[in-house]
């Protein structure tokens, strides 16, 4: 079945959803406006550390009984998104019809690839479009890519860090815990890096609505054809996760400049 269609329109607008859960009042479209750039993350954890590396970052009030997670700095907001190709885009939506142009995701994913370690960092090329959110915003068998810009400025940053990082395929599922040896074997013999949940669709999401998006992912798992080797709270996590915050808040500027 083809879930793709041309017309642009929908009958449920994700500005009336936004004002149908925040509070009213003569303001209400002014005060939810926001910046043209979004920083996402998928963990309390990372959206705290951004927040605390930004001592003028400041919650904004006029969403909290839509998002609650979303925070305003200088030029930009960091906010929290859902697990799942589908509420992110939901939530990419929202900040699209309030003001947002740019995002740039800190995200997770497995590896299935030798050579890629759990605490490296993955700058997406592509994405798989094994999940079904994408296919509502691109036909069958166009790619689903990032900014290739924004993936480049990423590139630039973190390679001066000293960071250990990757580029190159990743593959985006629903279904994590169907992620069967022979798939994976698969995958990994064509190249893909890692597996995840959300690119597929947040770069189609962009590709379809005009808006410029771009992903970090932090290795935080191994997925072979036998074993499943956890990482996520290893120390290698830790520090990569630290100092990848540092590069994006750092140099946000320079990510997201025309």
């Amino acid at each position: 079945m083809d879930f793709f269609t041309h017309d642009p329109h929908s009958v449920v607008d994700p500005r009336e959803m936004v004002m149908a859960f925040t509070r009213p009042q003569e303001d209400l479209e002014r005060e939810l406006s926001l910046e043209n750039l979004a920083l996402i993350t998928f963990t309390l954890q990372d959206l705290h550390g951004i927040v605390q590396s930004r001592h003028q970052a400041k919650p904004i009030e006029a969403w909290k009984n839509r998002n609650s997670r979303i925070y305003r700095d200088e030029g930009w907001i960091v906010v929290q998104s859902p697990y799942g190709a589908p509420g992110t885009i939901m939530l990419l939506e929202e900040l699209v019809a309030f003001g947002v142009r740019q995002a740039v995701f800190l995200g997770y994913c497995g590896t299935i690839r030798k050579g890629v370690g759990i605490g490296d960092i993955v700058l997406p090329t592509e994405a798989i479009r094994e999940e079904g959110t994408s296919y509502h915003y691109l036909p069958n068998g166009e790619k689903s890519l990032p900014d290739p810009e924004v993936q480049r400025k990423l590139a630039d940053c973190i390679g001066r860090t000293g960071l250990l990082f990757h580029q190159g395929t990743v593959w985006t599922t629903d279904a994590p815990y169907r992620e069967a040896p022979e798939k994976i074997k698969r995958y990994s013999r064509e190249g893909v890096l890692g597996v995840e949940m959300e690119m597929a669709a947040a770069f189609a999401f962009g590709k379809a609505r005009g808006v410029s998006v771009g992903a970090a992912l932090i290795v935080s798992d191994k997925v072979s054809e036998k074993e499943w080797q956890i990482g996520f709270f290893s120390p290698k996590v830790k520090s990569t996760r630290k100092q990848l915050i540092e590069v994006l808040t750092e140099h946000i500027a320079e990510i997201i400049s025309q």
